[in-house]
């Protein structure tokens, strides 16, 4: 007996292209780099906010700060702000040295002259060094002589005698024109040592240059006039090797002006003293000019 027809099963047909896969799984499975980095710094920044790190609140510091301004690409801009070039740095390094050596002569002209040892050989010496002086030394030189004369009156042992204090030789003697610079260049390596945390102020650079006024006061009492051009180097190397990026980081010797703030010399009040001398030298004069009178009348008297 023949079999029932049975019902015809469902064939699955094979499709022809592949399922679309999810689009979670294609974004994992990315290969593209900018979609890589996108998913790390999510991922970065989800846990960097679910965390109180020390990297979160840093991130929210520099977030908080201003954004600084670019510059501007409109030719009136351009013209007015010029660009800082390797060459034209070098050439800023180069006049803070030569004016650094402008203020050393000028100070050690002045510190001759308050130690009245100031004489036509000693302006011989310094006059190469003075001829070429600049607008901004004539500007800084004011603050930094006052700071230096203060210096000087407040340390008279320290800024005195430098030869004596620092030189092995009997009595200071500064036996060649190496010695002078040798031993200012070892005061400034102290000075600025490295291990310093404020190993450059104003106040030391002052300090350089009133022991370089004390150097040149000892040259020229030994007689060693041809030292005072070393000195003069000597300072120079300085400025050059331990001074000069400091000093270009703050507008050259200009920096020292914005820093000391000099008080206009004021005429001060005449006190009792002033009155009184000033009563007693009218009433000398009267009393001369009376006598003097008196004697000339009583000659005349004596003629009729």
């Amino acid at each position: 007996m023949p079999s029932p027809p049975t019902t015809p099963r469902s064939v699955r047909i094979k499709p022809q292209f592949p399922p679309a896969p999810k689009l979670g799984r294609a974004k994992l499975k990315s290969s593209s780099l900018d979609h890589e980095l996108f998913l790390s710094s999510n991922s970065k920044q989800r846990t960097l906010q679910n965390s109180n790190s020390l990297e979160w609140q840093l991130l929210q510091q520099q977030s908080s700060l201003p954004l600084p301004r670019t510059g501007s690409t409109s030719s009136l801009a351009s013209s007015s702000i010029q660009p800082l070039t390797a060459n034209n740095y070098q050439e800023f390094k180069t006049e803070i040295i030569n004016q650094g050596k402008c203020l050393c002569g000028q100070y050690i002209r002045a510190r001759l002259r308050r130690a009245g040892m100031l004489n036509r050989k000693a302006v011989q010496r310094l006059r190469s060094i003075l001829e070429p002086s600049s607008e901004v030394v004539f500007q800084v030189f004011p603050a930094l002589n006052t700071m230096g004369e203060e210096l000087e009156r407040m340390h008279p042992r320290v800024y005195n005698n430098v030869a004596r204090q620092l030189s092995r030789a009997p009595y200071g003697e500064l036996e060649d024109s190496d010695t002078a610079p040798m031993l200012l260049n070892l005061v400034a390596k102290e000075l600025f040592a490295r291990h310093d945390k404020n190993r450059i102020t104003w106040a030391k650079i002052i300090s350089i240059f009133a022991v370089c006024g004390g150097f040149a006061i000892d040259c020229v009492r030994q007689g060693h006039y041809d030292y005072i051009q070393c000195l003069v180097d000597g300072v120079a190397e300085i400025v050059e090797d331990d001074l000069i990026n400091w000093l270009a980081e703050r507008d050259g010797w200009l920096g020292l002006q914005h820093h000391v703030r000099l008080r206009p010399k004021l005429h001060k009040p005449i006190g009792f003293l002033g009155w009184l001398t000033l009563f007693a030298a009218i009433s000398s004069c009267f009393y001369i000019m009376a006598s003097m009178a008196r004697h000339i009348g009583c000659q005349l008297y004596s003629l009729f």
